[in-house]
């Protein structure tokens, strides 16, 4: 993972409306380069097929200021919405760096459901950011659930900034465990939650663990912490609360290897 992210975990904001974010458009050039961008990111699932196409904020009726929408198109296939997010959040966090203002846009509605044989997944809207100050400048201000309701177990000194993840209407469907350096990562069902159906929610909390996942390896790489890293096919059950997502099993340093002899 690219732990040159890791200082926009703290920079990024969700622009829900982009107003007074001043007269700069995104260059042709740098917004050509997002395709190729796309292609050279980590995904979960290498075998998946995805890609992104870039349109007018206009011709998906986003009415709130934004220049473009990214729109993210997948294979459907096992965990492709994991995948779809993981992907995404790196995106994310680039665009980010780039001075370009996002928001994962749940409800927008694509000019086509399918694309080059992949379906569409989620967009991102985005617009150029003039004024650097309009980034986030306390991420520990933004709303989020107490630690203890989804980490158990030692936080390794990434789990108080892995929790300030974007998610659907705030959902925050992730929870982990930490039993002696094996981490078990599971998605929350939440249920019906604000204006949106279970069903919808559901969707998109999927969407919403990978990028969970995403800055919380960001995090890790932060730390130096390596580990061996399984995944379990998430079919979006909605019978149990808890949904085993991952397991991360942490490789022990040097030190804790020569204690152990």
């Amino acid at each position: 993972m690219n732990n040159e992210l890791y200082p926009m975990i703290f920079k990024r904001k969700s622009f829900h409306l982009f107003r007074n974010t001043g007269q700069d458009r995104i260059p042709a050039e740098e917004l050509e380069s997002i395709p190729g961008i796309w292609a050279g990111l980590e995904p979960l699932y290498p075998e998946i097929r995805t890609m992104v196409r870039i349109l007018p904020a206009a011709r998906v009726n986003f009415k709130r200021d934004a220049e473009y929408c990214i729109l993210i198109y997948s294979e459907k296939k096992d965990n492709y919405l994991m995948n779809a997010g993981y992907l995404g959040e790196q995106l994310d966090l680039y665009l980010t760096s780039r001075n370009i203002g996002t928001l994962w846009f749940g409800i927008g509605k694509p000019d086509q459901q399918t694309y080059d044989g992949l379906s569409y997944v989620i967009m991102i809207a985005v617009r150029k950011v003039t004024n650097d100050a309009l980034f986030r400048k306390d991420m520990t201000k933004a709303k989020r659930k107490p630690l203890a309701e989804i980490w158990t177990g030692d936080t390794l000194g990434i789990a108080d900034i892995a929790r300030f993840s974007p998610s659907a209407v705030n959902s925050q469907p992730w929870y982990v465990e930490n039993e002696e350096g094996i981490l078990t990562v599971y998605r929350r069902n939440t249920g019906k939650h604000g204006i949106m159906p279970s069903s919808t929610i559901t969707y998109y909390n999927r969407i919403d663990i990978g990028i969970y996942l995403c800055i919380m390896e960001i995090c890790m790489a932060e730390k130096e912490l390596s580990f061996d890293r399984e995944l379990y096919a998430d079919g979006g059950e909605k019978d149990r609360e808890y949904t085993k997502i991952a397991r991360y099993c942490l490789n022990k340093t040097e030190e804790e290897t020569e204690r152990s002899v």
